[in-house]
């Protein structure tokens, strides 16, 4: 037979700890109190729990649901610690089961720990530095913290389920307009990583591939796994990046003319750098800034190719390099995108900022084992700082590009290469 016990929601409680007790507690220091007291929290909300189902201890209640059944040593997770605590034991009135405490099991969720691991590992504190960092809760518990093994064991499960969670997340719940694509080198292995901007400004890591090179394989399978996901350009997408033919190929190959690609400004400029003599590289640097700043595509298209028509005698390297996707530069100019937004669109800055926050998360690995790990990592950050993540700068006129694109979608393919070249 088996009884239905209804419980009711714990009252609003006043928690009392005795000051000789704090006094005594603070000796050790803050951590040490706070997990004193803490505990003694708990107890008292245990107790309070079973007086709801037993009554006041002492007075008998013939309608009570409940009657204790002595105590037992059990364990909860305090942090990502799990610790031994004695816990009250409460059974139906004919004796029929044993009633669980709720606040009782809520503090046994290993993915208190779990999550505290996860969060520690990822703002820079090595697995082998857990324990030392916890010294004062071994002098206040006077248990053991958990050891290398057990941490990194944590952090690989937490990880884990970053990355599953990352992978199988939806991509139609927003509107995106914006994505960018650039590799991330993580000691000998490469990630690329898509960032969506959405039509109110907003940034998201899309999706993470990992591969020796950005090649076209590596990139297709990264924009396969986005249109799975619930990516669209049914309504025009810009997407920009950092001029490697591979990824070019690749986008235009999965999403034919249904997107405009923007190549980085800022790598076209470095490419072409590359090819000068140390002597040369601050003149022409101001002329390619110069030109990029033009408002109107075909100005700043006519100073590019005088730029280049120079450097051909003499540099024919860099000249090739500049009319090398030249007109795929100046997308943005010629989607007549203001001034602000034209400047934020035209490289992939706002994703070299955000891999920047992945290194710094990563910086105290020491050796990447494979692939898989790296990609935990990224996945785990990835979560950890969209939070943090602001607009772009320009996001207000936003709707201006999705007007362009839309405008831009509908052209046969004549006229849309007529509009771009």
């Amino acid at each position: 037979m088996t009884t239905s016990i209804k419980k009711k929601s714990l009252p609003e409680q006043s928690v009392t700890v005795p000051w000789v007790d704090i006094l005594q507690d603070a000796e050790d220091g803050l951590l040490a109190l706070s997990i004193r007291v803490g505990l003694q929290v708990l107890q008292q909300m245990m107790a309070a729990e079973v007086e709801q189902l037993a009554g006041p201890k002492g007075r008998h209640d013939p309608q009570r649901q409940a009657v204790r059944h002595g105590t037992e040593v059990g364990s909860v997770f305090l942090g990502d610690r799990k610790i031994s605590v004695p816990h009250p034991r409460v059974r139906a009135a004919d004796g029929s089961e044993e009633i669980p405490l709720d606040t009782y099991h809520q503090f046994q969720d290993p993915t208190l720990a779990t999550q505290a691991v996860l969060e520690r590992m990822l703002y820079g504190l090595a697995s082998r530095q857990q324990r030392h960092a916890d010294a004062a809760f071994e002098a206040a518990m006077e248990q053991p913290g958990p050891s290398k093994s057990t941490v990194s064991r944590r952090f690989i499960q937490a990880t884990q389920q970053a990355l599953d969670r990352f992978l199988q997340r939806r991509l139609d719940d927003r509107t995106w307009v914006v994505v960018m694509i650039d590799g991330l080198r993580v000691a000998d292995h490469l990630v690329v990583g898509a960032l969506g901007i959405d039509a109110d400004g907003h940034k998201r890591v899309l999706g993470l591939v990992e591969g020796a090179t950005e090649n076209h394989t590596v990139v297709m399978a990264l924009l396969q796994d986005l249109i799975t996901r619930g990516l669209t350009a049914a309504q025009g997408l810009l997407v920009v990046i950092d001029g490697a033919k591979a990824l070019a190929k690749a986008v235009h190959d999965v999403w034919g003319d249904q997107v405009l690609i923007q190549r980085c400004q800022i790598h076209k400029q470095r490419n072409v750098l590359d090819h000068l003599p140390k002597s040369a590289e601050n003149r022409i640097r101001q002329r390619l800034r110069k030109a990029y700043q033009e408002p109107d595509a075909d100005t700043a298209a006519q100073a590019l190719e005088a730029l280049a028509k120079e450097l051909e005698r003499d540099h024919p390297g860099a000249a090739g390099s500049l009319r090398e996707g030249l007109a795929e530069t100046l997308t943005v100019h010629r989607l007549g995108l203001p001034g602000l937004l034209r400047q934020t669109l035209a490289n992939t800055n706002a994703l070299e900022s955000i891999n920047s926050q992945l290194r710094t998360h990563a910086q105290n690995v020491k050796h990447w084992t494979n692939g898989q790990q790296v990609l935990r990592w990224m996945a785990s950050a990835s979560f950890f700082i969209e939070d943090t993540l602001t607009r772009i700068p320009g996001y207000r006129e936003i709707p201006v590009l999705q007007t362009a694109l839309k405008a831009t979608c509908s052209k046969t393919p004549e006229q849309k290469t007529e509009q771009i070249g």
